[in-house]
């Protein structure tokens, strides 16, 4: 979200990176134009009113010199950018020339969605491609696995663990492609995938921690209700054990694999889905319980489904929150690959 700028008195233009011909240029043409234009070294002072003939100025010497002086990027798509003159943090890119139109970041979000309005029910459409995407990829998770099994694979060994994820990643990963071409732009960047800042990481981390205790917290009281085991044999817990390969084969899934497709099918494209819908807060509860209903496991007892759903649906609205809070994916990415590997060690130590 962006909006307006105050207005000031007046706007700095950084060009540096302009030649000195370039500036010359320019100031004849700001001259003629009636604008006074004054000069601090390459930084170019004019009043805050003569901003559109200042920017149309710009823009047309901006055209007009060649691909390598520009001052951004050869041809990058229409968007919001870093302002090139410094004149505001971002600028609009028509895909030609820089534009008069300038903005400023929102105002950053609060921790916790508001009720349903307008500003919060603009999500993404594609409820029915996210329940097909979610219902293939259990298909092609199954049907890989037994084709491995078919093919002689036993069934702990590496290949039908990695059969089986790339089959379930395929079906998610699927279905936010095709929701982004179908109903958006075409960019995962609308379901929040950016590139994971430091930023990012610190948050990831502390989130994780505060995740892996409070669902502990949680759970707690439900825990002498499991069965007499401390881990629950699995697939995942059976592997771990046999040999080197494949203790880093699950510690990739869990800690790279399973966090980017997971967030992005569940925190991007699913709780896009309920925020159009019902709107951010509706949303945040309602992936988590899509999240934690995913991680059942057939032949778990009425125990042990109690506490993976507690476990996984708190820590989803957790992750659920970081999304509308950041409004990307990257911290909660973070947050989900430590809070898996926390789990990978536990096992690893405990059985």
């Amino acid at each position: 979200m962006v909006t307006q700028l105050p207005p000031a008195a007046e706007l700095a233009y950084d060009l540096s990176a302009w030649s000195d011909d370039a500036r010359q240029r320019l100031h004849a043409r700001l001259r003629d134009a009636g604008v006074t234009p004054r000069w601090r070294a390459s930084t170019l002072v004019v009043p805050a009113t003569s901003r559109v003939d200042v920017d149309r100025r710009i823009a047309e010497l901006t055209e007009g010199r060649p691909a390598s002086d520009h001052d951004a990027p050869a041809a990058p798509p229409p968007g919001w950018y870093a302002d090139p003159w410094r004149v505001t943090p971002v600028r609009w890119w028509d895909g030609r020339v820089w534009t008069g139109f300038t903005a400023a970041p929102g105002p950053e979000r609060a921790w916790f969605p508001p009720r349903r309005d307008a500003g919060e029910t603009s999500g993404l459409r594609g409820g029915g491609l996210a329940l097909a995407g979610f219902l293939l990829a259990e298909a092609l998770a199954v049907g890989l696995a037994l084709g491995a099994i078919a093919l002689g694979a036993s069934r702990h060994s590496p290949g039908l663990l990695v059969a089986s994820q790339l089959g379930l990643w395929a079906g998610l990963l699927t279905a936010c492609v095709l929701a982004v071409r179908r109903h958006g732009r075409g960019s995962l960047r609308e379901l929040g995938l950016r590139r994971i800042g430091s930023r990012d990481v610190g948050v990831g981390l502390v989130a994780a921690v505060i995740g892996r205790i409070g669902t502990v917290v949680l759970v707690a009281p439900f825990i002498p209700l499991l069965p007499n085991r401390t881990v629950r044999t699995n697939g995942f817990t059976t592997q771990l054990h046999r040999d080197t390969l494949t203790v880093l084969l699950v510690v990739l899934i869990v800690t790279v694999g399973a966090p980017f497709v997971e967030e992005l099918f569940f925190r991007g494209l699913v709780q896009s889905v309920f925020t159009r819908r019902w709107g951010a807060r509706v949303a945040v509860f309602a992936q988590a319980g899509c999240f934690a209903v995913a991680h059942y496991q057939v032949g778990m007892s009425l125990a042990e489904v109690l506490v993976t759903f507690l476990t996984i649906a708190a820590f989803g609205v957790y992750l659920g929150v970081l999304r509308w809070r950041s409004d990307r994916l990257g911290p909660g990415m973070v947050a989900h690959a430590a809070f898996n590997l926390v789990a990978v060690v536990l096992v690893l130590s405990l059985t």
